[in-house]
């Protein structure tokens, strides 16, 4: 009489495989073939959009274009992770200055591929985005809006320190010019301001445009840092809107990570 024996399957095992594959990891950083294979395409978009800012000089037009640029690198650097996406934008770099040269190149996808990391990065790890905006700008305002400054300063000859010095000189002979100050003909003197500052709202105004103008024509310096540190501030805060209601409106399977699990992009899911 034979017996058979019914073998069990090992439950602990499966148990174990079954709760892995509901994790959430990170996505790998690994370069494999798809990962290369999609950073790419991403890389190839960003690079198509970057040209087609240059080469259509239109102002308004050239803005709608660069708040799209962040888009790709953010995809790719949820869906793959950070690596990629900072491998994506020297590889970028490197394809675009083939087309309008090395410092062309660097001064845009350098900005936008690392904002799009930088995006995504602290998406993924529930950083505020008033946190994120502060960090983007100090990136926007040393890598886009610094270099170009002080280039033309070196090209042109310019001595900033004597520059700056000259506009806190002329600045007071303009605030001690004001009293000569003449609107559509008619002087703009005492009387004048004394009307106009007799009402509240008049009042609070030129109290405000008082001390502005003092602060700005004396002390230029603080102003450049003022009106860098405010432009910086806004364009990143443009770049983050408009990159969260973009990838709002993107297919929900690209909205995946690498194991097709959805991931989110602070708030849009």
């Amino acid at each position: 009489m034979s017996r058979s024996v019914v073998e069990t399957p090992d439950t602990t095992d499966a148990t174990d495989a079954t709760a892995s594959s509901m994790a959430a990891p990170e996505p790998r950083s690994g370069l494999d073939v798809r990962t290369i294979a999609e950073s790419a395409l991403l890389m190839d978009i960003t690079v198509l959009l970057a040209l087609l800012r240059v080469l259509v000089p239109i102002p308004g037009f050239q803005g709608l274009v660069r708040l799209a640029c962040p888009i790709p690198f953010i995809v790719l650097a949820l869906r793959r992770g950070t690596r990629a996406g900072l491998i994506a934008t020297v590889a970028s770099c490197v394809l675009l200055s083939a087309f309008v040269g090395p410092l062309l190149a660097v001064q845009q996808l350098v900005v936008f591929g690392g904002l799009g990391t930088l995006f995504a990065w602290a998406s993924r790890r529930r950083i505020g985005p008033a946190v994120v905006i502060v960090a983007g700008a100090t990136i926007y305002g040393l890598l886009y809006l610094l270099p170009p400054f002080l280039f033309s300063l070196a090209v042109l000859h310019i001595d900033l320190g004597k520059t700056l010095h000259d506009v806190q000189r002329q600045a007071h002979s303009f605030l001690d010019g004001l009293s000569k100050l003449r609107l559509l003909g008619a002087p703009v003197g005492h009387d004048f301001v004394a009307t106009f500052s007799s009402f509240g709202l008049g009042r609070a105004l030129l109290d405000g445009l008082h001390s502005i103008a003092i602060t700005g024509l004396t002390h230029p310096l603080a102003t450049l840092i003022v009106f860098f540190a405010g432009y910086s501030l806004l364009n990143v805060w443009a770049y983050l809107v408009v990159s969260i209601e973009l990838y709002r409106r993107l297919p929900p399977e690209v909205r995946q990570d690498a194991q097709g699990r959805p991931v989110d992009f602070f708030w849009v899911r």
